[in-house]
C-alpha cells in the first residue's frame, strides 16, 4: 500500500497493492502499512442505485474513531470535511474518487467528516473502522449547509432521514 496524498495534515489517501493473474485480481485492502491504525470491525455497503448518499458523518476528537474507505465494485465521489474548530481549514473539504478502477482508500481520522455519493448502479464500498460500532454511532452535519458549501456531482436518489434531517453547524 502506497501513501500518495495527504489532505488537511491528517486525512490520507492510499493506493492499494493488488495482482492480477489467471483466477482474477485480488487487492489488498487493509494491512499493517497504516500507520497508527488497527482495524477492528470491516463493513460493507452495496448501493443498487446512482446518488445513493452518505453524508457528513463525523465522530469527534474526544471520542475518536478512524474509517478507512474504498469501493470494491463502481465508483463514487468520496468527500473529506475539516470539523476541527482550531483547524486553520475548518469547514473547508475536499473530494475525490473512489472506484475498483483506481484502486484508491481514504483513511478518515476523527474529527474529520466524512460523505459519499455512488456514482454508478451497484456501488459496493468497503470500509474499515478502529472501533467496534457498540461502541457508539457518529454525529451527522447536514450536507446542505452553506457554510460547507458540498458540491454533489449528481442528484441524491437515496438519503437516510437521519441525513436529511441533520442539523447544521452552529454559530
Amino acid at each position: 500500500m502506497e501513501l500518495i496524498k495527504e489532505i488537511f495534515g491528517s486525512v490520507k489517501i492510499y493506493k492499494l497493492k493488488s495482482r492480477d493473474d489467471n483466477r482474477g485480481n485480488l487487492t489488498y485492502v487493509c494491512d499493517d502499512s497504516i500507520e497508527g491504525f488497527k482495524a477492528k470491525e470491516t463493513r460493507t455497503y452495496k448501493m443498487p442505485k446512482a446518488g445513493t448518499f452518505f453524508g457528513i458523518h463525523y465522530r469527534e476528537e474526544i471520542s475518536p474513531m478512524a474509517k478507512f474507505v474504498t469501493v470494491i465494485q463502481g465508483k463514487g465521489m468520496d468527500y473529506v470535511v475539516d470539523l476541527r474548530k482550531d483547524s486553520p481549514t475548518y469547514l473547508q473539504y475536499e473530494s475525490f474518487e473512489l472506484s475498483e478502477e483506481n484502486n484508491l482508500a481514504v483513511l478518515v481520522p476523527a474529527g474529520i467528516g466524512h460523505a459519499f455519493i455512488s456514482l454508478e448502479d451497484n456501488t459496493i464500498q468497503v470500509y474499515t473502522i478502529d472501533r467496534s460500532g457498540n461502541d457508539g454511532h457518529s454525529k451527522q452535519i447536514n450536507y446542505a449547509d452553506e457554510k460547507i458549501g458540498l458540491k454533489l456531482p449528481i442528484p441524491i436518489s437515496e438519503i437516510s432521514d437521519y441525513d436529511q434531517n441533520a442539523p447544521f453547524i452552529a454559530e
